[in-house]
């Protein structure tokens, strides 16, 4: 079973940060990225991979649910965008949701992923759950 810590929610248009020593978020200088392209769905880190700033693998929820920063949901991965950086961002959903995989996602959704990450360079792309379940399987970054 996995779980998604909630560290990015529309609410919050600068970039939120994590400080494990106090388990609290702060704001930062910085835009987010979501904020920046319309992505409107949650966005934090798999607890099972690590905490940040330490190694850790970044997710995006599919829900149109009303989340805080430091919730946790019980999630399946469904998919990745597999950066060239090795800074993999996995697409999961709450594992109450009836999907597999990231070919059975909504078009508003995929339309909503896609403006996250535009442009797509070499070593870069979207992928199912097959090769998501495979970068799992390799320690964070």
């Amino acid at each position: 079973m996995l779980h998604m810590i909630v560290e990015q929610t529309r609410e919050y248009p600068m970039r939120m940060e994590y400080d494990p020593q106090t388990g609290t978020f702060h704001e930062t200088q910085y835009r987010a990225l979501a904020a920046v392209r319309g992505f409107t769905k949650p966005y934090g880190w798999i607890r099972e991979s690590g905490t940040p700033p330490g190694p850790h693998w970044d997710c995006m929820l599919l829900s149109d649910g009303e989340f805080a920063l430091g919730d946790e949901v019980e999630i399946k991965v469904i998919g990745v965008f597999q950066r060239a950086d090795g800074d993999h961002k996995f697409i999961v959903v709450e594992k109450t949701r009836n999907l597999t995989d990231i070919l059975e996602i909504t078009d508003g959704e995929r339309d909503e992923l896609y403006r996250l990450y535009p442009n797509i360079r070499d070593g870069e792309g979207w992928y199912g759950r097959e090769r998501a379940a495979e970068l799992l399987a390799t320690a964070p970054n």
